[in-house]
């Protein structure tokens, strides 16, 4: 021990000296070999710690001025610098601590390392703060395209007509709608999908707003694509016409026929449409109109593939003045038919004239000479209740072969001269 401490004491001074100068050669080495820098780090994002202190359930905020990133200055010793990234400083913002809508932004390292300072570009987050709202707004389809010729758009069904969003009320105010698109062309067959719902304020610009929160980002669509089918419609008509007219034989429908669209198994039922309910011209003294709707004539799930048609047709019946007039005819153009053996019919000589009635153009077009004429000998017999034929001079009835759109006028008769034959006379 002795020997020790005359060690320590002997020259002190001396190793008192040598020991301040060890550490100020190893303070000197320590900065000339890791001396203290200052670097920048970019992109720093800020935290807030303590939400719960700006009422989200009722508050909505934005950062402003893109004050939740910073550019940071580090100062410290070179070998802590190194190691340093920009996701090892930690900036965070206290809400609790927000006055006039600023948060002071408070910065240290994730590791326990020494450093001389943490410097940020500047010092505090900067909030927008408003009211949070809901409100539902109505959703609207629009359709572009036209689908496949043969088919027609049968209309879209959405599981959802309306959207709740939620955000600041800034933002919720300039939504008016909500609305999907719908690409139809050269389709020709129902379509299933979900289509991303967009928003659109009340000029129909389309909005980008990532502060509203939407109840659905889609809505499901059922989209009816349906087949098409043109088909006749065929109308009558009931009753008669005022005493000197007559129905022209013609009846006319407008459109004459009409395009549906339905299920391939429900156009395959139908054929025509009939329209069951005459038109009455009873009394009539001109042509007949009438609108008819030819909707409940429809069958199940078919209806009118023209958008434009509003079901009803127009049906009109011609009634025309009947007309008459007379034609001479020569007796020698008419025949005698069911002539009685051992009995010769001879027409006396002279004109026959017969008053033709009906439409004038049927008048017109009438060949009176080409007309097949005949007396018929039994009918006459049978009219007249005669059984047994003597000779003599009988006046018979002489018939046109006019068909059903001409008639004559009252009746015209033929002197025929009736003479046994001579065989019967023996």
């Amino acid at each position: 021990m002795k020997r020790v401490r005359d060690w320590l004491l002997k020259d002190w001074w001396l190793k008192i000296v040598s020991l301040i100068l060890a550490v100020v050669i190893w303070f000197v080495w320590i900065q000339i070999e890791n001396p203290t820098i200052s670097k920048d780090y970019s992109n720093v994002k800020v935290s807030i710690i303590n939400e719960s202190e700006l009422n989200p359930d009722k508050k909505v905020w934005e950062i402003l001025n893109n004050s939740d990133t910073l550019r940071v200055t580090v100062t410290a010793p070179k070998t802590v610098i190194n190691g340093l990234t920009s996701d090892d400083i930690i900036a965070e913002a206290d809400a609790s601590k927000m006055k006039d809508n600023e948060i002071p932004i408070t910065l240290r390292l994730a590791s326990d390392v020494t450093y001389d300072s943490l410097v940020s570009n500047h010092d505090s987050l900067s909030l927008a703060i408003e009211d949070r709202v809901r409100r539902y707004v109505r959703i609207v389809q629009r359709t572009s395209g036209e689908v496949a010729e043969g088919y027609k758009f049968g209309g879209v069904t959405m599981d959802l007509n309306m959207i709740e969003i939620t955000g600041p009320k800034s933002d919720v105010d300039k939504v008016s709608y909500g609305q999907i698109d719908i690409d139809i062309d050269g389709v020709s067959e129902s379509l299933s999908a979900n289509i991303e719902i967009e928003l659109y304020d009340a000029e129909n610009n389309a909005l980008n707003l990532s502060s509203l929160t939407k109840q659905s980002e889609y809505v499901h669509v059922e989209v009816n694509i349906l087949e098409t089918k043109r088909v006749p419609i065929y109308a009558s008509k009931m009753g008669t016409p005022a005493e000197g007219y007559i129905y022209a034989r013609n009846l006319e429908v407008a459109p004459e026929t009409i395009l549906l669209a339905g299920t391939k198994s429900s156009l395959q039922s139908i054929s025509r449409i009939n329209i069951t309910d005459p038109v009455d011209i009873s009394g009539a003294e001109g042509d007949v109109e009438a609108a008819i709707d030819i909707t409940p004539y429809l069958p199940e799930n078919v209806s009118f593939a023209d958008d434009d048609f509003d079901g009803y047709v127009k049906v009109t019946v011609f009634v025309e003045p009947e007309v008459s007039q007379s034609f001479a005819v020569s007796p020698d153009s008419v025949q005698i038919v069911n002539i009685p053996d051992g009995y010769t019919f001879t027409i006396e000589p002279g004109t026959l004239y017969f008053e033709i009635s009906g439409l004038e153009t049927d008048i017109n077009a009438l060949d009176i000479d080409n007309t097949f004429k005949e007396i018929d000998v039994s009918d006459w017999m049978d009219l007249n209740e005669i059984k047994t034929l003597e000779e003599g001079v009988y006046d018979m009835k002489v018939s046109l072969n006019l068909g059903s759109s001409l008639r004559t006028v009252g009746e015209t008769t033929a002197r025929v001269i009736v003479e046994k034959t001579e065989e019967t006379g023996n």
